[in-house]
């Protein structure tokens, strides 16, 4: 075999302009962040990789968190979870700080279907600290878990001291990290992602103090379907958010907003962000999931190729109006031994927009091709060495 490189696409037009110039929309928030989902590409940044006070938006963490021990099967949503005395205790001297609740009692048992829609919807520190101390017998061993996931997630300038976001002063995350979470989250775990759509939860029918989802971009951006708030008196008002038109997806954070009306304010800012994101800007797609993208060569196999496409989709972010320069180039072994079993990486795909390399993608087969019978494969042996050397 030998490593082949092919340019698939060479797309050449009008040079992309930096996103620097476009004029951002007209936000407060000093600090502020707005991602394409599928591309990952920052559209507009402020101070975004600063550490500052993330509040209850590092509720995330733990949301991340126990979405991995229910995917990996160390837990089920119908996993009951017991209230013990230290989560009892910390969260009643939360609340009577003006802290979120969903409102649990010493010794209760709660699903953890009910925490995590706790969590999210209600901003309960008492269903935060709970988890925590069940899934790793302490807040404080949590902590040290949760931030050995920043690590593995590659939040740069996250710092967690507390599972809930309750104001500490090493207690930081940057706009930045708060956004790839949010993505992460949503790439990683589509099947959870409607509870953070849910405008209300009432755990217990009496207690309806704090039954509505703190998110009010739900109901004043209907495109809006998450992500969370996070709110301290030295960190000022935040929100993770995320929007979905027309199969596309943006992210945004805002935080550190105080003064005015700080509360609403998060909320038309990200509203700001978000849709001039959708107005500005667009994805140019070039490969979707099990699309062909070349044909290999196979040795000894009932077919002579094997068509190979990307199990991801292949897009570039670019303003509208603004076409970049864009070439995809293939690498891969040829040829291939048979059998070659469908699904199986064979090589990459590059992206390069003006030179510069943006992503790898993996180059998978797309189909099954069987070995074929002993004096077939031999012909087809030599026939392939005769190519090979004219070639």
């Amino acid at each position: 075999m030998k490593k082949i490189s092919l340019i698939i696409a060479f797309l050449s037009f009008f040079a992309n302009m930096s996103v620097n110039s476009a004029v951002g929309p007209d936000i407060k928030a000093p600090y502020a962040i707005l991602m394409d989902f599928d591309s990952g590409k920052i559209l507009f940044e402020r101070n975004s990789t600063v550490p500052v006070p993330p509040s209850s938006m590092s509720k995330l963490m733990t949301i991340y968190y126990i979405f991995e021990k229910i995917k990996n099967g160390t837990y089920t949503l119908d996993t009951e979870f017991v209230v013990g005395p230290e989560a009892w205790k910390k969260a009643k001297a939360m609340n009577a700080n003006s802290g979120s609740t969903m409102f649990l009692e010493y010794g209760e048992k709660v699903r953890i279907e009910d925490l995590i829609r706790g969590i999210i919807v209600n901003s309960g520190n008492d269903a935060t600290i709970v988890i925590a101390e069940n899934v790793s017998g302490s807040e404080a061993k949590f902590v040290d878990e949760l931030n050995e996931l920043a690590y593995r997630l590659g939040l740069k300038k996250t710092t967690l001291v507390n599972a809930s976001g309750w104001y500490e002063k090493d207690h930081l995350m940057s706009v930045e990290d708060l956004a790839v979470l949010s993505r992460r989250i949503i790439q990683d775990f589509p099947e959870y992602y409607h509870y953070f759509g849910e405008k209300e939860f009432l755990y217990k029918e009496k207690l309806t103090g704090n039954k509505d989802n703190r998110n009010k971009l739900l109901w004043i951006m209907p495109s809006s379907d998450g992500l969370k708030t996070g709110h301290t008196t030295k960190g000022g008002y935040g929100l993770s958010s995320s929007a979905k038109k027309n199969d596309r997806r943006l992210i945004s954070v805002v935080n550190g907003i105080k003064g005015g009306n700080p509360s609403y304010i998060r909320f038309t800012d990200s509203k700001a962000l978000l849709e001039w994101g959708f107005r500005e800007f667009s994805n140019l797609i070039y490969f979707e999931p099990n699309d062909k993208v070349i044909e290999i060569p196979v040795w000894f196999g009932k077919k002579s190729k094997v068509s190979v496409g990307v199990s991801d989709k292949v897009l570039v972010t670019n303003k509208i109006g603004e076409n970049p320069n864009v070439e995809l180039r293939a690498t891969y072994n040829s040829p291939l031994p048979a059998p070659v079993v469908k699904g199986t990486e064979v090589g990459k795909l590059t992206l390069y927009i003006d030179g510069n390399k943006i992503r790898d993608y993996k180059l998978i087969t797309l189909e099954n091709v069987e070995r074929s019978n002993f004096l077939v494969r031999i012909f087809k042996n030599i026939k392939q060495i005769i190519l090979n050397i004219v070639s």
